[in-house]
C-alpha cells in the first residue's frame, strides 16, 4: 500500500538513494549525481527551503519517491507570492512496480501543500527569462533542469492525467570549449570598433530571490556599452558551477575535482539593437574569456523553443541541440485551504 508523509530530519540519505533510482538511463548521463554535501548547499541550506514542501511515499515503509515544491517569487522577487507555485522535481524508483500510480501519488501531495498556501496556479519546471529555479540549480549540465522529460513517460502520464497541460517546450544546447573559436562576420568586426564591454566576475544579485537561489557559483557578467554615448546596450551573464563534494571525497565527488561547467543563464539586447549582430558578438566574447581561463571545459543553456531569433543564435555559433523538456501548468478556478 503507498503512503505519502512530508520530509523529515532523517530523510536527506533517502532523497540521494531515490534521486539516483529514478533516472533512466538516458537521463543518467544528463543529470549531476547527487551529493550530500551539495543537497546540504544547494537544496536543503537554500534559505526559504520548507521541510513542508517535499513529500515522500513509502511502499509498505521503503521509501519509493519523492516530489519537492515550492512557492513562486513575487514580480520584484523580493519574497514569495501565494498566487502561483512550482512543482520543482519528482523522483520514483524505477523498481517499484507502478511507477505511474507514485507518480500520480505524489503529484496530488504536492498539489495539496500549494494549495493549501492559496496559489492559483501551479508550474512543474520554470521558463526563461522567468526568475531562475529555486532548486535544482547547476544539478543539469551547469544549467537548470529544462522542465521534464519525455522519457520519464510515468510523470509525464501523472501531470496529464492530474490535468496539466504542456505550456512551454524547452531545448538544451551545449558547446564544448576545447579549441573553440567564436565565428568572425562583418558586424562582429564592426562591433568590436564601436563597443567597450566591461566584465564584472561579482555582480551585485538583483534580487533577494537571485541571492539566495545564486550564492554558491561563481559568475561572470559583461554589459555591453557604446563607444559613442557610453550607453549600455546589452547584457550577459553566465554561471559557472563545481559542485562541492561529500566530505570523504567519495559519493562521485572525485567527478568535479578538474572540470568545471559554465552555464548562460542570462543574454538581454535593447530593443533598438535586435537583428544587429551584438548578441553574437558580445557572447562570443564571454566565449573567449572562458576558453583563455582553460578551467571551463563546457558551457550549456536551456531556452524556449519558441523564442526563434535565440535559438538560431546558438545554432550559428556551433552550439549543439541536446535535449528536449516540457513544462507542464496547470490553472484552479479559487484558492483552497
Amino acid at each position: 500500500m503507498l503512503t505519502v508523509r512530508p520530509f523529515q530530519n532523517e530523510d536527506p540519505p533517502l532523497l540521494l538513494s531515490l534521486w539516483r533510482k529514478s533516472q533512466t538511463q538516458p537521463n543518467r548521463l544528463k543529470l549531476m549525481p547527487l551529493t550530500m554535501g551539495v543537497l546540504q548547499s544547494q537544496v536543503l541550506g537554500v534559505p526559504f527551503f520548507d521541510p513542508r514542501s517535499i513529500w515522500l511515499a513509502f511502499s509498505d515503509g521503503v521509501g519509493v519517491g519523492y516530489i519537492h515544491t515550492c512557492l513562486s517569487p513575487n514580480e520584484l522577487r523580493s519574497n514569495f507570492t501565494n498566487r502561483s507555485g512550482q512543482i520543482c522535481f519528482i523522483a520514483v524508483d524505477l523498481s517499484y512496480s507502478d511507477p505511474l500510480l507514485c507518480s500520480r501519488l505524489l503529484i496530488r501531495a504536492g498539489e495539496r501543500y500549494l494549495l493549501g498556501c492559496g496559489v492559483r496556479e501551479i508550474y512543474c519546471g520554470s521558463i526563461r527569462p522567468a526568475p531562475p529555479p529555486p532548486f535544482y540549480t547547476g544539478f543539469y549540465g551547469g544549467g537548470e533542469v529544462i522542465g521534464f522529460f519525455d522519457s520519464d513517460e510515468h510523470i509525464v502520464r501523472g501531470f496529464l492525467d492530474s490535468g496539466y497541460v504542456p505550456c512551454a517546450n524547452t531545448v538544451r544546447y551545449s558547446l564544448k570549449l576545447s579549441g573553440y573559436t567564436p565565428p568572425v562576420t562583418m558586424s562582429t568586426v564592426g562591433w568590436r570598433q564601436n563597443l567597450t564591454l566591461v566584465f564584472n566576475t561579482a555582480p551585485v544579485p538583483v534580487s533577494w530571490w537571485d541571492g539566495c537561489v545564486l550564492a554558491h557559483f561563481d559568475w561572470m557578467e559583461v554589459t555591453a556599452y557604446l563607444n559613442s554615448s557610453g550607453k549600455p546596450i546589452a547584457r550577459a551573464r553566465t554561471r559557472i558551477a563545481n559542485p562541492v563534494p561529500d566530505e570523504n571525497g567519495t559519493d562521485f565527488g572525485n567527478m568535479y575535482a578538474e572540470s568545471w561547467d559554465a552555464a548562460l543563464t542570462d543574454i538581454r539586447v535593447h530593443p533598438d539593437y535586435h537583428k544587429s549582430g551584438v548578441g553574437s558578438y558580445m557572447l562570443g566574447e564571454v566565449l573567449r574569456q572562458l576558453v583563455a581561463q582553460r578551467m571551463v571545459t563546457q558551457i550549456e543553456t536551456h531556452v524556449q523553443e519558441e523564442i526563434k531569433p535565440l535559438n538560431q543564435l546558438l545554432l550559428n555559433m556551433k552550439w549543439e541541440k541536446k535535449d528536449t523538456g516540457k513544462v507542464y501548468h496547470k490553472t484552479f478556478n479559487q484558492p483552497q485551504k
